[in-house]
């Protein structure tokens, strides 16, 4: 497979009298349905040309979790009259922050 390459289009800006030439601008352009084609054509080659290097990303990321305490509290903080804590929990993917009063 052969990797993407992005098209050139020139785009420049101007700044307190500084010119910028940007040719890749038009990827910013998240809703772009180009962009969207060109990112997906990307993600495809990565896959491709790591797909062996597969186990060992599981392998790692096994290791990684399970060196990794998913329910947990942070150490407080006290902030004026407020304790600041994060919380996170087994089998979420997202912590929450909290507070409480002293």
């Amino acid at each position: 497979m052969k990797s993407p390459i992005a098209k050139r289009v020139e785009y420049r800006r101007e700044y307190h009298g500084d010119v910028f030439i940007d040719p890749y601008e038009w990827l910013r352009d998240k809703d772009n349905q180009e962009v969207i084609d060109h990112l997906e054509a990307e993600n495809a080659y990565t896959e491709s040309v790591t797909a062996d290097l597969e186990p060992l990303r599981q392998k790692i990321f096994d290791e990684i979790k399970s060196r990794t305490k998913e329910t947990d509290l942070s150490v407080p903080t006290r902030r004026g009259e407020w304790w600041y804590y994060g919380r996170s929990f087994e089998g979420r993917q997202y912590g929450v922050h909290c507070r409480c009063p002293v």
